[in-house]
């Protein structure tokens, strides 16, 4: 019976997994393929509905030269690149000294920020928006990752490996002198580095598929990403569907190349906050 269940257990794995690969083998087969052969094997499916017979880069070359999505791709590099060095700088800061320092309020302000955590973007969307409009930042590329720098969660997910290193490691630290700055830039954070890469890439996932954001706070093209830039492919006079399955695979590549590299660190940091032996 082992040997059954285990051929068993391959075939579901290997069924749930085709389904949901299926999907993304349908993009990356079209993103190649002309508009009219995109729509002539679709029904029955076969090979040829996966497989371009005849590939092409006109879709590629369309969007990269002639629609501007050079700019739009270096803009959303920017933006993540941004978003990820400022947030993971930021909300490591914050977890440390909510960790580690003792000082008044201390026990309040990390409740307020975890709060924080229970407010849903749709609540705080149109303040938001307002704030930004207010103090001139509207239709900037600083709008874009300034609001999103601050992340309750990343600081919930650093403050939870900054208390699993032993305070005894501070402690010496401090009696011999050793500033706070040095103290977080060459002890703390060495030792907290899963959560750093899991922590900038939630923030580089989150940066990469921006589209309501940016959508709300510009009104030229000057700045645009790829979600904004994507949605703009569907218009009322027609899809250009060929367009579409490309940017989406211009999309997809660089989240799936990155998550590829860096996933035992984000495992590792996702799992291991919090838990002591």
């Amino acid at each position: 019976m082992k040997p059954l269940k285990k051929t068993l257990v391959v075939l579901s794995l290997a069924l749930l997994a085709g389904v949901f690969l299926l999907p993304y083998l349908w993009m990356l087969g079209s993103a190649f393929k002309s508009r009219s052969e995109l729509f002539s094997y679709v029904l029955p499916v076969s090979w040829k509905t996966f497989i371009p017979v005849k590939p092409t880069l006109d879709n590629f070359t369309t969007l990269l030269f002639e629609l501007g999505f050079t700019r739009t791709i270096l803009n959303t590099l920017g933006l993540s690149a941004i978003t990820v060095l400022g947030s993971v700088l930021l909300c490591s800061m914050a977890a440390f000294a909510l960790s580690l320092l003792d000082f008044p309020g201390r026990r309040l302000a990390f409740f307020v920020i975890m709060f924080t955590m229970m407010v849903p973007f749709e609540a705080r969307m149109l303040p938001t928006f307002l704030v930004v409009q207010d103090i001139g930042l509207s239709n900037t590329f600083t709008a874009l990752y300034l609001p999103w720098l601050a992340d309750a969660f990343l600081i919930f997910l650093f403050s939870n490996h900054f208390a699993e290193i032993p305070f005894d490691l501070y402690h010496a630290a401090v009696i011999d002198g050793c500033p706070h700055t040095r103290i977080y830039s060459k002890i703390m954070l060495p030792n907290i580095t899963p959560a750093l890469v899991s922590g900038a890439l939630i923030k580089f996932f989150f940066a990469w598929d921006s589209y309501v954001w940016p959508l709300i706070i510009l009104r030229n093209n000057r700045f645009q990403v790829l979600g904004v830039a994507i949605a703009n492919l569907f218009t009322d006079q027609s899809i250009a569907w060929e367009l579409i399955f490309s940017s989406a695979l211009l999309s997809t590549v660089p989240v799936v190349i990155i998550f590829i590299l860096l996933q035992r660190y984000y495992i590792a940091g996702m799992t291991s906050g919090g838990i002591k032996e």
